[in-house]
């Protein structure tokens, strides 16, 4: 009895002896090997490039700010920057600045430092090693050159060499106002001066000398910074 013809099975596209098959597997390992480098380059990346550097928040300013301004929330927004230098009298919450004033302007994207802004008190911000003191100036004049939050070196009314260098200002005073009957018989206008940051050797320098008529000795203010 003759054996019964099976039909034959078509091979798969992968693994038959033809044209396209063999293309196919050809494609299938180009592909693979791709996959292998970029995998490879991945890790390779991944191995060699550093970790990120470590980040601190710190207050900046979100718009332009003019000296003399009195911070709000709108004007600060905080952003991560470099820990290495690490930042100097930065501040990492906006709401501690809400209603101080600035000692001058402020770019946008500048760090709000502690240093640009008008002391709370005369000691606020004191540096170490320094007393806050106040010295009376010898031209009243020269107090519209100075501004708080900048720095100052004071010479002495009869002139010769500084009594104190690098002095940080931490108060200006301001003018007498007058009426409109003028001052009083006999009284005589309170001399202006300010409230300076001083170490020991400094305030013994400044109030070392007397006034030839008495009284506490003036001193000729010169910005510095």
């Amino acid at each position: 009895m003759p054996r019964p013809h099976l039909p034959s099975l078509p091979r798969p596209g992968l693994l038959g002896p033809s044209r396209r098959a063999r293309w196919r597997r050809w494609a299938l390992r180009r592909l693979a090997s791709a996959a292998c480098a970029v995998a490879a380059v991945v890790v390779l990346v991944g191995v060699v490039r550093p970790p990120p550097a470590p980040t601190t928040p710190v207050v900046v300013a979100a718009r332009h700010l003019a000296s003399g301004a009195v911070l709000d929330e709108e004007d600060l927004r905080v952003v991560d920057v470099p820990r290495d230098p690490p930042p100097v009298a930065t501040s990492t919450d906006p709401s501690g600045l809400v209603g101080r004033r600035l000692t001058s302007r402020v770019t946008r994207g500048e760090v709000v430092t502690t240093t640009r802004l008008v002391p709370r008190t005369p000691a606020d911000g004191l540096p170490s090693g320094t007393v806050a003191a106040h010295v009376l100036v010898a031209d009243e004049r020269s107090l519209d050159l100075v501004p708080v939050g900048h720095r100052v070196t004071l010479y002495a009314e009869v002139g010769g060499a500084a009594l104190a260098r690098d002095v940080l200002v931490l108060g200006v005073d301001t003018p007498e106002v007058t009426s409109v009957t003028g001052p009083l018989p006999g009284t005589v206008p309170a001399s202006r001066g300010l409230v300076c940051a001083l170490t020991d050797a400094d305030v013994e320098r400044v109030f070392a000398g007397q006034r030839p008529e008495g009284g506490a000795p003036r001193v000729l203010p010169v910005v510095t910074g």
